[in-house]
């Protein structure tokens, strides 16, 4: 199989090989930000990423098998056999699991959610991770879906109680609830999501502007600096 991209990207299904750069293509990798540890559950900021496609033979069609991108907040699903499925979405509380893509299968999903039953030849792309994964296609002739983004944010949606983490085959790795608040002072603001398709993985850029200090917003000031020696300190430990 063709691994997916680092960060929980679902695994190919090629029957060229994983040394082939044509046919089935594997999920793209979540890009995110974490805070205080390095789990899923610490995520500040995720930028989704796009799912595999498959589309080096297009029967009757001439876009048989894209996948759909990432970068959402609702990330795409995938076509088949030139007709878009948007039947199993990744959102902010929905989709293949916490944090990866769903990796091709022989006989279909394990998740009940995803698709059932395998169909056509084995060339089967892998789906993009994100804040939850995409659903893989489990199909010759069909892609696979993007993973969502998402962020702390006055407007998140935070799923409550324990959130079930598996690895792209479906296989329990663990379950927590989520580890911050909307009350915990890391709400960031003016988030926006470009969707898009590109080559390589999730993209997240953030900007960190200088602070114009006036006496009357000392605290206000203060509290922006901590922020920034907070991003310095996470990306030396966790490089």
């Amino acid at each position: 199989m063709v691994k997916g991209g680092y960060g929980g990207g679902g695994y190919a299904a090629n029957f060229k090989g994983v040394d082939d750069t044509d046919g089935a293509g594997s999920g793209g990798s979540q890009t995110a930000v974490k805070f205080l540890s390095n789990d899923l559950w610490h995520r500040v900021i995720v930028a989704g990423a796009g799912g595999g496609s498959e589309n080096e033979f297009a029967y009757g069609n001439s876009d048989d098998g894209s996948g759909g991108s990432g970068g959402d907040f609702t990330a795409q699903g995938y076509w088949e056999n030139g007709v878009y499925n948007s039947s199993r979405l990744a959102n902010s509380t929905f989709g293949f699991t916490f944090g990866s893509g769903e990796s091709a299968q022989e006989n279909g999903s394990k998740n009940p959610n995803g698709v059932q039953s395998g169909s056509g030849f084995s060339d089967r792309p892998g789906a993009g991770s994100g804040w939850f994964g995409g659903f893989a296609g489990h199909s010759g002739n069909a892609g696979s879906g993007g993973g969502s983004s998402w962020a702390v944010s006055k407007n998140a949606i935070i799923p409550q109680g324990n959130i079930t983490a598996t690895d792209s085959f479906y296989n329990i790795n663990d379950s927590h609830p989520y580890s911050f608040s909307l009350d915990d002072g890391y709400l960031f603001s003016d988030v926006k999501t470009y969707p898009g398709i590109w080559e390589g993985n999730g993209l997240l850029v953030i900007t960190i502007l200088d602070s114009i200090i006036y006496p009357s917003c000392v605290s206000i000031n203060c509290s922006h600096f901590s922020y920034f020696l907070l991003f310095i300190l996470f990306f030396e430990t966790h490089s």
